[in-house]
C-alpha cells in the first residue's frame, strides 16, 4: 500500500500530503545529511483562518471523547437514582471502555477509505450514542448508548489525529499535537466538573450527554465544509475492493480479546473473586483468543500482510515497540492523577465534584506547559530521548512524593506534588505520535498512528483498571476491621464511592474519620502502582533511540 494524494479543484476535498523525500520519510538525519534550508511545502490546501477553525474543529473531538470519558464519574448517583438498578451500575465506565477498543480497527480503517467521510460517520455514531445515553429510560438502555458513543469516540478521535498526520509538516506537527493533548487534558478534567453541575441543577444528568450535541453542531459546518477528503490509497479501488482489503476476522478477535481483558482486570477481585468460575473463565478466553490473535496477525490467507490489523512489522523495531509501552504508561499516568487527585480530597476535604475538580487545574495546567514546550522546542534540535528521560524522572518523583501523603497534608504540598507530575506527562504524552511517524515510511502512517492510539486508549483502560482493582481491594481490607461484624461487602463498597453515599452518611462521625483515614492509606498502594509506571518509563527511556530526528524547518 501506498500513500498518494488526491486533489480537487475545491479545497474543502483538496488531499493533502504525508511527506515528500526519503528523509523526511524515514525521520533520521545523519552527520552527512545536507540541513534544511528552506521550510518544506505545507501540505495543506487551506490556510489562515480556515486553517485555524479546522483545527479547532479536529481538537474539538478530542475534547468530546475525553469529556465523555470522565464525565459519568460525578453524574453515577443521579443516573443510579433515577435508572435504578445498581447490579449493573459499573458497565456506565466500562460499556465506554469497551467501545473504545475499536481504536485500532478505525486507525486502519483511515488507511483505507476516506478520511472525512470516516470521521463524518465516527461524529455521528458518537452523537447517537450520547442521544441514547441521555434519553435513556432504564440502564440497559444507557448501557447500549455508552457502548455506541465509545466505538464513535474512539473513531473520531483516531481520525483526528490521521488528519493532523496528513495535513501537517514534521516540523510542526509537535506543536499541533501539543493542542492534542491540552484539549484531552481540559475535556477529562471537566468531565466531572461538567457533570457534577448538570446533576446538581435543574438541567439534571441527562444534559451531561446532551451537551455533546451542542458542541458538535457548533463545529458541523468546520467538519462538512472546511475538512478536507483524503484517500491514503496510491491506487484507486471500488468500495468493494476496499472491503476486501478490511481485515475483519482480526477486528473481531481483536475486539474480543481487548473486552475480555476489560471485563477481566476490572471485575476480578471486585465483582468476582479471583478463584471463581467467573473470573477464571473471562481469563481463560483472553489467553485463546490472545493466540488466535497472534496466529492470525501471522499467517492470515484471507488479507495481505499490509492490509491486516496488526502491523506485525512494527514488532522487528524495538525503538516503535518501546514509544508504544511509553504511550500506554504516560497515559494512564495522567488518566490515574485525572481520577484520584479529585478523589483524595472528596475523602479528605470533603469536596463536592465541582470544587475536586477544580483542584486539578494545577496538575492540567503544567501538563500544557509540558506539552507546549516539549512541542515548541523538539523539532528545532530534533532531539526527543531527553524529554521521555526527563519527563518519566519528575513523574516518579512526584508520584513518591505522593505516597508521602496524609489525611492531614495540606493542599498545597498536594498541588505541588501533582505539578511535578503534571510537567512530566506534559513533556511526553504525545511526543509519541509525532516521533512514530517521523520514523516510518509514508505507506505506514496510519499505521503509526493506530499504533499509538491503541497503546494510548487501551494502555490508559488497564493502567486505571488495575489501579481500581489495587486500591478497591486494599480499602475492603483496612475498612473491614472498622466495621462491625458481618457488614456487606455492598455496603463497604458504598463507602469507598465517596462520603455523598447514603452509607457515608449513616456512620458515626468517630467512625467516619477512621474511614477517611483508612481509604487513604488504601490510595498510598495507588501511588506506588503510579511511582512503578513512572519509574518502568524512566528505565524503558534510557533505550530510545539517540538519532536526532530530521524534523526540523
Amino acid at each position: 500500500m501506498t500513500t498518494s494524494t488526491e486533489q480537487t479543484s475545491d479545497t474543502s476535498s483538496g488531499q493533502a500530503r504525508v511527506f515528500e523525500d526519503k528523509e523526511k520519510a524515514t525521520g533520521l538525519s545523519t552527520p552527512e545529511s545536507e540541513p534544511q534550508n528552506e521550510a518544506p511545502p505545507s501540505p495543506r490546501t487551506i490556510h489562515g483562518w480556515k486553517w485555524g477553525v479546522a483545527y479547532a474543529s479536529l481538537l474539538s473531538v478530542t475534547f468530546l471523547f475525553s469529556l465523555d470519558n470522565t464525565i459519568v464519574a460525578a453524574i453515577q448517583p443521579s443516573i443510579l437514582s433515577t435508572l435504578g438498578s445498581v447490579e449493573l451500575l459499573a458497565w456506565i465506565g466500562v460499556s465506554f471502555s469497551l467501545g473504545s477498543t475499536c481504536v485500532l480497527a478505525w486507525s486502519k480503517a483511515y488507511g483505507v477509505f476516506d478520511i472525512k467521510y470516516l470521521f463524518i460517520f465516527n461524529i455521528i455514531l458518537f452523537e447517537v450514542g450520547s442521544v441514547v445515553c441521555g434519553a435513556a429510560p432504564n440502564m440497559s438502555a444507557m448501557i447500549l448508548g455508552r457502548v455506541i458513543a465509545g466505538v464513535g469516540g474512539c473513531g473520531m478521535y483516531s481520525g483526528s489525529l490521521t488528519y493532523l498526520a496528513v495535513m501537517t509538516s514534521l516540523p510542526e506537527r509537535p506543536v499541533y499535537n501539543a493542542g492534542v493533548a491540552v484539549a484531552w487534558g481540559l475535556g477529562s478534567v471537566l468531565g466531572p466538573v461538567v457533570g457534577a453541575g448538570f446533576a446538581e441543577s435543574g438541567g439534571t444528568w441527562r444534559w451531561g450527554f446532551y451537551i455533546n450535541i451542542l458542541i458538535g453542531a457548533v463545529f458541523a459546518p468546520s467538519y462538512i465544509f472546511l475538512l478536507p477528503a483524503v484517500t491514503l490509497q496510491g491506487v484507486a479501488t471500488t468500495l468493494k475492493e476496499k472491503f476486501a482489503m478490511t481485515d475483519f476476522v482480526n477486528i473481531i478477535v481483536f475486539a474480543a480479546g481487548t473486552a475480555c481483558f476489560n471485563m477481566a482486570i476490572v471485575f476480578s477481585g471486585t465483582t468476582y473473586a479471583w478463584d471463581s468460575a467467573s473470573a477464571i473463565a473471562l481469563w481463560v478466553v483472553l489467553g485463546v483468543l490472545l493466540i488466535a490473535q497472534i496466529v492470525l496477525s501471522l499467517w492470515h490467507p484471507g488479507v495481505s500482510k499490509e492490509n491486516r490489523l496488526i502491523p506485525v512489522h512494527f514488532f522487528k523495531r524495538p525503538v516503535i515497540l518501546n514509544l508504544g509501552m511509553q504511550m500506554a504508561l504516560v497515559s494512564g499516568t495522567m488518566m490515574g492523577f485525572v481520577y484520584y487527585i479529585p478523589l483524595f480530597f472528596a475523602f479528605t476535604r470533603g469536596d463536592a465534584p465541582i470544587e475536586s475538580g477544580v483542584r486539578l487545574l494545577p496538575f492540567v495546567a503544567l501538563l500544557v506547559v509540558g506539552a507546549i514546550v516539549s512541542g515548541a522546542v523538539m523539532p528545532k534540535n530534533g532531539l526527543y530521548m531527553p524529554w521521555y528521560v526527563v519527563g518519566s524522572a519528575l513523574i516518579t518523583i512526584g508520584c513518591g512524593l505522593m505516597y508521602t501523603v496524609e489525611t492531614d497534608t495540606s493542599p498545597s504540598n498536594v498541588y505541588g506534588y501533582t505539578v511535578i507530575v503534571g510537567l512530566g506527562v506534559g513533556f511526553y504524552v504525545m511526543a509519541g505520535l509525532g516521533v512514530n511517524q517521523a520514523l516510518v515510511e509514508p505507506h505506514d502512517v496510519p499505521n503509526a498512528v493506530g499504533w499509538q492510539a491503541v497503546t494510548q486508549v487501551i494502555g490508559a483502560i488497564a493502567y486505571l483498571s488495575v489501579a481500581g482493582s489495587i486500591f478497591f481491594n486494599t480499602a475492603v481490607q483496612n475498612i473491614t476491621p472498622l466495621l462491625p461484624p458481618n457488614t456487606s461487602i455492598h455496603f463497604i463498597a458504598e463507602l469507598i464511592a465517596g462520603t455523598s453515599s447514603d452509607a457515608f452518611q449513616s456512620l458515626s462521625p468517630d467512625v467516619a474519620e477512621l474511614v477517611i483515614e483508612a481509604i487513604t492509606r488504601s490510595m498510598r498502594n495507588v501511588w506506588i502502582w503510579f511511582l512503578s509506571g513512572g519509574a518502568l518509563s524512566f528505565v524503558l527511556s534510557l533505550f530510545l533511540g539517540r538519532d536526532r530526528l530530521s524534523i526540523a524547518p
